[in-house]
């Protein structure tokens, strides 16, 4: 106890006579798993189906701390938990019969809870009731409280988080049916409750991220950008928008394939998991190959539903989920068609499946987009068999519903590990659980409306994924569903999209195939040419921003930092940072402020304390305060904060043009000291990190009383194809007047009338850009300790 004591201060546990919720007699039991993680589980007696089916926890517990029993007749439990971190106790209750059972938290004046997953609600969940069960909504907007993805992870502004490791079908009430309580409640499934202490969501993150996992580092193609619709239907539509896309210079790095690649209708299809249209698609390898040879990828979606008359409908019947007597269960009432569900949680129908993904692996597929993971038709009274997790009887769909998308992501990334271990798994898919991050996934939120409501129900949908431990969250950029042709709102969800983990124009334009559908193009190229020119301008800058974000995933792997952080990440207490929901950071350098509303010629905004400079005019202001940006159609409002450093490498056409033979390095000066580390490794080794296959340059910047002085230094090995000989391009923003003398290593950088041609460079040199008050400083990069003096 002595080592639970450090931790939690108070731990008393109060029995309550029972006698509204009919609770059972059991047992209540205490286990720590380090000194800011407490699991609290309660076990109900009798027949209640309270089996453990989650493995999102991957951290091993101590010994049992405390074990109570508790009789029928006072079988409520109160417990009252502290922790030298928190103002206050917690209080929580335990509740439990055979039909349901879960906890009752006490919540403290203004304390708000955040997290739950994705739901287009504010971010601030206190007063929402909502079900802890995945679902599609088709074409959503904002207020769409239930949607693809729940993670029963909740932070609270007090200073601690909750995670209730249950999949079982559920609910979530934080003070709307008592303003002072929180309650959730589960249909079955083990009852317990992971007390994680952390004073700001960073900390509590990190804390949830070495629970349950962290997002290996993603293929470094995932930064770039993807041409995606449903849906492309033939060959040569798909290698004709290519053509359009690069002849009107749009970076691509992917392609993705809806489910027109295995049939030529909507409905009807799901199943055949092959190229059975070969008048559309007549050369499925040579297409991929020509692909290929541009360093496009391509991506094809599947599905987990397998319909009558499709090519593997039959083979398919001894691994499909069942019905209560064990025969394969029939989906009558499908939106697609007839047709069972493949049941992933047994390994026979696992190894089953992946066939047809080895299938198309070995055509040259690069990557995968998994619909329908909730799984979209999932009736109570369809059963799966668990045996290969542990359980001997066949279990009913609401005990392991939101587990079904966990286990397609498992077998992928589980399969690739034994089969293709030198391949960096990319999986597109809309629904998971806690714990689905550490394999790789790429989740987007849905069917959204291709509206402003739309637009703007990602805000909260991002970044509550964001911290719900679910890292690589984005949108159909666009939107996907409906909508009335608005060049104005596609141009602002592109702008928007650009800071954001996955850079993903998408929506419904299928043409002759479903005439009664809104068609309206996902691609830039089919746009009016003042969207277009607008369009290119972002996606290109997508790819200058490639060595910031693949750093961000780094940050992601290594500390389990969010690529989106809300205002508040950091900091609980600035009630201004809490009311900034609308905007967020990207990294810990970058303030996106989307435009959210048609027409807007304003937009408001927060800038946190300390000094802020415009992304795109470098126009230095002081934050701490609300300020009202005047609006362009050509951008959106974007801030760095003072001291950062933001590495970019321009005039990129494809992710596999990057090299770190030159970098530019963007510095904000700032009074205080600034301090950033860049990332960088070959950008396909899945271990990388394990095998310390990377490279790391710090930098720190700091003012002294002749100017600024900057420090870079590596002291990683050589992963490689490393680029030995490299010149970094550093540019100083923000300097009060031209500096009398620049110094690579203590020698002088000769100031030149213009920024000669790198490829001809020879030593350092530097430039004075008098107009926007920033000098220029070339350099070779020598992987030993440098350092950079300007005065002035």
């Amino acid at each position: 106890m002595r080592q639970l004591l450090t931790a939690f201060l108070i731990l008393v546990i109060l029995p309550v006579r029972a006698q509204q919720y009919g609770t059972r007699a059991g047992s209540i039991i205490l286990q720590q798993y380090d000194n800011r993680i407490l699991k609290i589980t309660f076990h109900p007696a009798g027949e209640r189906e309270s089996a453990r089916f989650s493995e999102a926890v991957q951290g091993k517990p101590g010994k049992v701390s405390r074990h109570w029993n508790i009789t029928k007749d006072s079988a409520r439990a109160l417990a009252v938990v502290g922790h030298n971190d928190l103002q206050d106790s917690i209080a929580l209750e335990f509740f439990g019969s055979d039909g349901a059972g879960g906890f009752r938290i006490g919540l403290a004046p203004g304390e708000a809870i955040y997290g739950g997953g994705e739901r287009a609600i504010p971010m601030n969940r206190r007063g929402y009731a909502f079900p802890l069960y995945n679902q599609p909504q088709y074409g959503y907007a904002e207020g769409a409280e239930a949607l693809n993805y729940s993670v029963p992870l909740f932070l609270s502004s007090r200073g601690y988080a909750l995670f209730f490791d249950n999949p079982a079908k559920g609910y979530a009430d934080i003070g709307k049916s008592d303003p002072n309580v929180f309650e959730t409640g589960f249909t079955g499934g083990e009852l317990n409750v992971f007390l994680i202490i952390g004073k700001n969501i960073d900390e509590q993150l990190q804390a949830y991220s070495q629970l349950t996992g962290r997002q290996p580092l993603p293929p470094r193609w995932v930064f770039g950008n993807f041409m995606s619709r449903f849906g492309y239907t033939s060959q040569v539509q798909v290698l004709q928008t290519l053509q359009a896309m690069q002849e009107e210079k749009f970076p691509v790095d992917a392609v993705i394939l809806d489910l027109f690649w295995f049939g030529d209708s909507i409905k009807g299809t799901l199943g055949n998991l092959d190229w059975v249209n070969k008048t559309a698609w007549p050369d499925p390898k040579g297409m991929i190959d020509t692909l290929k040879a541009k360093n496009i990828k391509t991506i094809l979606v599947t599905e987990p539903f397998i319909l009558e008359g499709t090519k593997n409908y039959t083979e398919s019947q001894p691994y499909l989920a069942v019905d209560s007597v064990g025969k394969p269960y029939t989906l009558t009432d499908f939106y697609f068609g007839r047709g069972g569900l493949v049941d992933l949680f047994r390994a026979d129908a696992r190894n089953w499946f992946w066939k047809k993904y080895d299938a198309q692996i070995r055509l040259g597929v690069a990557g995968w987009w998994g619909d329908l993971g909730e799984p979209e038709k999932h009736p109570a009274d369809i059963y799966h068999n668990t045996k290969d997790l542990g359980h001997k009887k066949l279990v009913r769909s609401d005990l392991v519903h939101n587990l079904y998308g966990y286990y397609w992501s498992k077998m992928l990334a589980e399969k690739y590990r034994e089969l293709y271990p030198k391949t960096r798994l990319f999986y597109l898919n809309r629904a998971g659980f806690a714990g689905s991050q550490r394999y790789g996934v790429f989740p987007w939120t849905g069917d959204v409306s291709r509206s402003w409501s739309g637009l703007r129900a990602q805000l909260p949908l991002l970044q509550g994924m964001s911290i719900s431990g679910v890292p690589y969250i984005h949108s159909d950029a666009g939107g996907f569903a409906g909508g009335d042709n608005d060049a104005e709102l596609y141009t602002r969800w592109i702008q928007f999209a650009t800071f954001t983990p996955v850079f993903r124009p998408h929506g419904t334009n299928v043409g002759v195939v479903d005439p009664a559908a809104v068609s309206i193009p996902s691609e830039p190229v089919y746009w009016p040419d003042s969207v277009k020119k607008i369009a290119r301008k972002f996606v290109q800058l997508r790819y200058d921003l490639l060595p910031y974000n693949y750093t961000l995933a780094y940050d992601q792997s290594v500390f389990g930092k969010p690529l989106i952080r809300p205002m508040n990440y950091y900091d609980y207490t600035d009630s201004n940072l809490n009311k900034a929901s609308d905007q967020y950071m990207w990294g810990d350098a970058i303030l996106v402020a989307p435009v959210l509303e048609k027409g807007a010629t304003t937009r408001k905004l927060y800038l946190p304390k300390g000094d802020w400079y415009n992304f795109f005019t470098n126009q230095r202001r002081q934050g701490g305060e609300w300020i009202e940006e005047k609006l362009y159609a050509d951008k959106i409002p974007v801030y760095v904060k003072a001291g950062s450093f933001v590495p970019t490498r321009p005039g990129l056409d494809n992710t596999e043009e990057y090299k770190t033979r030159l970098v530019v390095l963007k510095h904000y000066v700032s009074r205080d000291p600034g301090e950033y580390m860049l990332y960088d490794d070959d950008g396909t080794d899945p271990r990388a990190l394990e095998m310390d296959n990377y490279e790391r340059i710090f930098l720190h910047a700091e003012q002294e009383k002749t100017g600024l002085a900057i420090t870079v230094k590596s002291g990683d090995r050589r992963y490689k194809g490393r680029v030995i000989k490299k010149f970094v391009l550093l540019e100083v923003i923000g300097l009060r007047s031209e500096p009398t003398v620049v110094k690579v290593d203590g020698f002088i950088a000769p100031m030149r009338n213009r920024l000669e041609a790198l490829d001809g460079a020879k030593g350092n040199m530097s430039f004075w850009d008098p107009v926007n008050g920033k000098v220029f400083v070339l350099f070779e990069y020598t992987s030993k300790e440098q350092r950079l003096n300007i005065n002035y």
